[in-house]
């Protein structure tokens, strides 16, 4: 029998017992949205603010989250930063929401305002990048990523 034996039947064992939705094939990775935001007092010269995400689990079995950290990009621009920990578990095929703190960076703010501004642009690219960590997974963190266009001229005062 090969010495790599033991090991290799360790490692398969592991696998079997960590019952994890996310070694499933029909795996679906989590959605995750902005459903949210309210200003914070700001410190120094930060931007803070309060935003609700909302985790979608399309998966047949709950995501047990240890954590999260996202960032938003406007015009390309790193706009906002955010973490949370000790989240609520996802059930299966639900949703949970998440509470993040999250600091607004002044040089990335006026970046991405000075770009929109010179461009003129009825329109502002925008990408959600989050990382959702995994309770009990011997796998890495799962990493979602949302991108698409604000319309500004929905927000035009009439």
């Amino acid at each position: 029998m090969p010495r790599a034996f033991p090991l290799i039947f360790a490692f398969c064992m592991l696998l079997s017992m960590t019952g994890c939705a996310v070694l499933s094939p029909s795996f679906q990775e989590p959605e995750v949205e902005v459903v949210g935001l309210e200003p914070l007092p700001s410190s120094g010269n930060e931007l803070r603010f309060r935003i609700r995400l909302r985790v979608f689990n399309p998966n047949n079995s709950e995501l047990a989250l240890s954590g999260l950290y996202y960032t938003l990009r406007l015009a390309g621009h790193k706009v906002v930063t955010g973490t949370a920990s000790d989240l609520q578990p996802v059930a299966a095929y639900g949703q949970e929401d998440i509470t993040v703190d999250a600091t607004a960076s002044l040089v990335g703010s006026l970046m991405a305002a000075a770009d929109l501004l010179g461009r003129q642009r009825n329109t502002v690219p925008y990408e959600l990048e989050a990382k959702l960590g995994l309770r009990r997974s011997i796998l890495p963190a799962l990493r979602v990523t949302k991108r698409g266009e604000i319309n500004l001229n929905q927000y035009d005062a009439r």
